[in-house]
C-alpha cells in the first residue's frame, strides 16, 4: 500500500464577514463591532484588549429583521450611532444606542436607501460587500475591487472608483485587498481605518479622508490589534473535570466541575462557552452544563436521563444531546433551557450537526444506524448507515462525510457519505475508536483508537495512511487546530496535552493539567474571540 503524508497548509477558517464602530454615546464608550455569521463580538475602540462580550446577532439587536438575524453581507457606520446592515439587495438602518431600527423594521432595496446609487453607481444596489464612514461624514461602500464615496445628505456619488487604482499606495504595491474587501469599519473619531481582506482574518490600515484616502500598512492579522485566539477544551470522562487552554500559548484560561460521568464536551459557535453532558445524581434526570469561558459562570439545563454526547447548532441556537438509556435525543433552546426529546431509536451515541445547521446526524444502534433529525421539526426526517451499530461521530466540514466509530469487536471506522444509502465502507484502526475529529479541508479523519498512535483515515481514498505516533500508549481523544497543522491528544491516566504536529514528530508543547484524567476523555477545540 502507498503511503500518503497530511499536507502542512494554512487552512485558518473565514473569519469577520462585517465589521462597523460607533462612537461614544453617553455613558458608553466608542466601540467596534465584528460579525462572523450570526454572531458578533464588541470591543472597546481605544484598548487593545480582547472583546467584551460575544453574543448572537439575535441578542444584540433584536428587531433586526428575522432574515438579518442568521447573518448579513455587510454593514456600514455612519458618524452617529446609526448604522446601515446589508443583505442581498436589501438594507436596513438601525440605530445601535437605541437598539431600534430607523425608519420601520422592514428591509428595503439599497436603491430606495441610497437612490443616488441608482444612476451614479447601479451595480450597488445589487449588494454591497462591505461599508465604512468617512472622516468628513460621508460614507464609502465596496463592491468587489470597487468603491463609491457617497453623500448621506445630498444622496449622490460623490466619487466612483476601484480599491487597486484609488486606495493605492506604492509603499503596498500588492496589498491583499486591492481586489475587495469582506469588511471594513473607521476608528471613531479619526481619520484611520480597516479595510479586512477575503478570509476575513486579515486587514490593512487606511486613511479614510474622501480627498487622501488610501491604504497605509501591510496586511495583518486582525488578532493582532483585535485579539482573539483559539480555545481547548479538556473534559474529564470520569469526574466531570474541565479546563479551557489557549491552543496556542498553552495559557490555561479556566477550571471547572460539569458534573460526573459525562459523554463529550463541544465549543459554541462564538468561542465564549463549553457545553458538556453530566450524568444525575441518584439516577435522576442529567444535565447540560454550560460554561461561560470568559466570564466564568456555569450554568446548567435539564437534558434528559444520563445525557452523553453533545452538538449545537452552528447558529449557536440549540444543543442536542443523545439519551442512550432512553434511546432519545434531546434538543435544547439555549436562549430558554427548553427542551424537547426525539425518539431516534436504540442507544444513540455520536450526534454532530452539518455545517448549514439543517440536519442533526446521531449514531445509533438501529438499521439504517444514523438517525437524521430535521431540526424545525426535530423529527427523524430519514436513516442511512446500514445494519450496523455507530458511536463516537466526526462530520467534515464540507458536509458530506460521516465518519463514525464501531466497537463490538469489529474496531473500525465506517465512511458514509452522507447523501448515500446502503452499507458504507469500514476502515479498520486496530483498537477501539473513541474519538474521532476531522481535518479543516475535509481530507482526513484522525482517531484516537486506544493505541500508541492516531491513525489517520484518507476520506476520499477510504484508506488508513501514514499514523502520527503519540508520547503515551492507551490514547482516548483527539482535536484538531483550526489551521490544521496540529493534533491535540489525551492518554488514559495522563496527566497533560499534548500537541503534536500532524505530520508526525515529537510533541511541540505539552499542556499540564495537573493531576491525571481517568479513564476517558473528550476534547474539543474552536477558533474563538476571547
Amino acid at each position: 500500500m502507498t503511503e500518503t503524508t497530511t499536507a502542512s497548509t494554512d487552512l485558518t477558517p473565514a473569519g469577520i464577514n462585517a465589521a462597523f464602530s460607533v462612537p461614544d454615546s453617553g455613558d458608553a464608550p466608542a466601540a467596534v463591532y465584528m460579525i462572523r455569521g450570526g454572531w458578533a463580538v464588541q470591543y472597546d475602540a481605544a484598548s487593545t484588549a480582547p472583546p467584551r462580550r460575544g453574543t448572537t446577532l439575535r441578542e444584540l439587536w433584536p428587531q433586526l429583521p428575522a432574515t438579518y438575524l442568521g447573518g448579513v453581507d455587510a454593514t456600514c457606520s455612519t458618524d452617529t450611532q446609526r448604522v446601515y446592515f446589508f443583505k442581498g439587495s436589501t438594507c436596513v438602518l438601525y440605530d445601535i444606542a437605541k437598539n431600534e431600527p430607523v425608519g420601520g423594521a422592514a428591509p428595503v432595496q439599497i436603491g430606495d436607501k441610497f437612490p443616488g446609487l441608482r444612476n451614479g453607481a447601479p451595480d450597488f444596489t445589487q449588494g454591497v460587500d462591505a461599508g465604512m464612514a468617512a472622516s468628513d461624514g460621508t460614507v464609502y461602500l465596496f463592491r468587489g475591487g470597487q468603491f463609491v464615496n457617497y453623500d448621506l445628505d445630498g444622496d449622490e456619488v460623490l466619487e466612483q472608483g476601484t480599491l487597486e487604482k484609488d486606495w493605492a499606495n506604492a509603499s503596498y504595491p500588492d496589498s491583499e485587498v486591492y481586489g475587495g474587501v469582506v469588511a471594513a469599519f473607521n476608528h471613531p473619531a479619526t481619520r484611520n481605518g480597516y479595510l479586512v481582506a477575503p478570509g476575513g482574518t486579515r486587514s490593512v490600515e487606511c486613511d479614510t479622508d474622501p480627498d487622501a484616502h488610501r491604504v497605509t500598512s501591510g496586511a495583518k492579522a486582525l488578532r493582532d490589534r483585535w485579539l482573539h485566539r483559539t480555545f481547548l477544551s479538556v473534559l474529564d470522562g470520569s469526574d466531570g473535570r474541565l479546563w479551557v487552554f489557549d491552543a496556542d500559548s498553552g495559557q490555561r484560561i479556566r477550571q471547572s466541575q460539569v458534573g460526573v460521568e459525562p459523554g463529550g464536551v463541544v465549543i459554541s459557535p462564538d468561542g465564549f462557552r463549553t457545553l458538556s453532558t453530566a450524568k444525575g445524581d441518584g439516577g435522576g434526570e442529567g444535565n447540560l452544563a454550560l460554561l461561560d469561558i470568559t466570564a466564568g459562570t456555569l450554568r446548567t439545563v435539564g437534558a434528559g436521563v444520563w445525557p452523553y454526547r453533545v452538538t449545537v447548532l452552528p447558529d449557536g441556537s440549540a444543543a442536542y444531546v443523545t439519551n442512550p438509556l432512553a434511546g432519545t435525543a434531546h434538543a435544547i433552546d439555549l436562549t430558554t433551557g427548553a427542551a424537547r426529546s426525539i425518539d431516534v431509536g436504540p442507544s444513540p451515541d455520536g450526534i454532530v450537526a452539518s455545517p448549514e445547521g439543517d440536519r442533526v446526524y446521531v449514531a445509533t444502534d438501529g438499521d439504517p444506524v444514523v438517525a437524521v433529525v430535521d431540526p424545525t421539526t426535530n423529527t427523524v426526517g430519514r436513516r442511512f448507515g446500514g445494519p450496523i451499530t455507530a458511536m463516537c461521530t466526526a462530520l467534515t466540514p464540507d458536509g458530506n462525510t460521516l465518519c463514525f466509530g464501531i466497537h463490538s469487536g469489529v474496531n473500525a471506522v465506517a465512511v458514509a457519505m452522507t447523501a448515500g444509502a446502503g452499507d458504507p465502507p469500514l476502515v479498520p484502526v486496530g483498537q477501539s475508536p473513541e474519538q474521532l475529529a476531522p481535518s479543516p479541508d475535509a481530507a482526513f479523519v484522525y482517531v484516537a483508537n486506544r493505541g500508541h498512535e492516531i491513525k489517520v483515515i484518507d476520506v476520499q481514498a477510504v484508506r488508513e495512511v501514514t499514523p502520527v505516533r503519540t508520547p503515551r500508549d492507551r490514547t482516548n481523544a483527539v482535536a484538531v487546530s483550526p489551521d490544521g497543522g496540529f493534533l491535540f491528544v489525551t492518554s488514559e491516566r495522563a496527566d497533560s496535552v499534548q500537541k503534536l504536529p500532524v505530520n508526525g514528530g515529537d510533541p511541540v508543547a505539552e499542556f499540564p493539567l495537573g493531576a491525571a484524567l481517568g479513564n476517558n476523555a473528550y476534547l474539543a477545540i474552536g477558533p474563538a474571540w476571547g
